[in-house]
């Protein structure tokens, strides 16, 4: 429909018009545009390699400008250029879709809109699985299914209470409902000891349950960011739950496994395990629950995901041998010029794509980051000196690495 927003593939070309958006460039001033997009993601350049790959980049870039050029998009005025009026009519296309894939984006960061995605997610997934483990006779795989279709009631109730102001009253009906649910699974697997059931397995029941696992594995991963980012202990909960579910889809496939292997007493077994974790998680969940009742401050930092803590560690890593790379081979001398390179590095608000797309990042943790790097590499005694700052043997070894 015309009048629907068009999507496009943009190239190299669209990248440059972007990049010279806010005003005339040099050649090294645009490569480094480009490179900021990779310190967005942590990635900072400080060995020979990369200075090769940059080499090569450069040579592109330059290459491109010069097509540019000969196009009439863009303007060279002595070392720098600059955007014509028809530069600049495409570049404005490029920031157009930037803006909406930017409010698309914000728009699936809403906590009421991770709740809609996990009822969708949720009912999908209790229509394959509950088939699977009737068709089986599974009794991990059915109390899964049955976990699965109550957590559809929880998107419901979360979606509500994010609405209506109502979490916390929501969040005490979650752990209930997980509470009641770790104890009819276990209840189930005592059951199952007296009156022993060898389920039928197919490969549609192995189908059912890896689908399970990779598709709660995400929707842990998505409840779990935003949940952090918002403060929702809801959204928390039912992150947890999705995690449980990962690990229930592990341990039912091995249940499977074991039925195969003529050993059914396994899946029973997985059952009892199913509701240990369950009642535990929601146990863990109710403490966390009281204790906001009683205005005690959250503290969601033992919620956070390991790989993020790694992520945040290796990010931290990269940005301080850069640092020290700055020094070593880009001439820095002293300390406010080095912290000042390296916070223009780091504003991300001079990238008119990432700006657009409303991803740039405050200055305050950047500030945070360019002092734990100073202090880090004066505490390794890779970097000396308070006033003209130089970087030691141990320094220019850990460099050459």
């Amino acid at each position: 429909m015309s009048g629907e927003p068009q999507y496009r593939e943009y190239g190299q070309s669209w990248g440059i018009a972007a990049a010279l958006w806010d005003g005339p460039r040099t050649l090294p001033e645009i490569v480094d545009h480009f490179h900021g997009y990779a310190r967005l993601l942590g990635l900072f350049s400080m060995t020979r390699r990369m200075e090769q790959r940059h080499e090569r980049m450069a040579k592109r870039i330059r290459e491109t400008l010069e097509e540019l050029t000969e196009r009439g998009w863009v303007a060279r005025e002595g070392e720098r250029y600059a955007l014509t009026p028809i530069g600049r009519e495409e570049a404005s296309k490029v920031l157009a879709d930037m803006r909406r894939t930017g409010t698309l984006l914000r728009t699936f960061g809403q906590p009421q809109t991770v709740s809609k995605v996990g009822l969708g997610v949720h009912l999908g997934l209790a229509a394959l699985k509950l088939p699977a483990a009737l068709l089986s006779g599974s009794v991990g795989l059915l109390n899964d299914a049955t976990d699965t279709l109550l957590d559809g009631l929880s998107s419901v109730l979360v979606y509500l209470g994010l609405r209506f102001d109502r979490e916390r009253a929501v969040n005490i009906v979650l752990v209930l409902l997980m509470l009641g649910t770790g104890g009819f699974t276990f209840y189930e697997g005592v059951r199952r000891f007296f009156v022993p059931f060898g389920p039928e397995v197919d490969w549609f029941t192995f189908v059912a349950t890896i689908m399970s696992a990779l598709v709660c594995l995400a929707l842990w991963i998505y409840q779990r960011y935003v949940g952090l980012r918002s403060g929702s202990l809801a959204l928390i909960t039912q992150s947890v739950d999705s995690r449980n579910h990962v690990i229930v889809a592990v341990s039912v496939t091995a249940g499977l496994i074991g039925s195969l292997l003529r050993f059914p007493l396994l899946d029973t077994l997985v059952g009892l395990a199913v509701a240990v974790l369950i009642l535990k998680s929601a146990v863990e969940l109710a403490v966390e629950t009281v204790r906001s009742l009683g205005e005690e401050e959250m503290d969601f930092s033992r919620y956070k995901m390991g790989l993020a803590g790694w992520y945040e560690q290796f990010r931290q890593a990269q940005m301080r041998d850069w640092m020290l790379y700055l020094v070593e081979k880009q001439g820095i001398e002293t300390r406010a010029e080095l912290v000042a390179r390296t916070r223009q590095a780091l504003n991300f608000n001079s990238l008119p794509t990432l700006r657009a797309m409303g991803m740039a990042q405050q200055q305050s943790p950047v500030d945070e980051s360019i002092e734990q790097s100073l202090a880090e590499l004066c505490q390794r005694g890779w970097l000396t000196g308070k006033g003209q700052l130089t970087v030691s043997d141990a320094g220019r070894k850990h460099l050459s690495r």
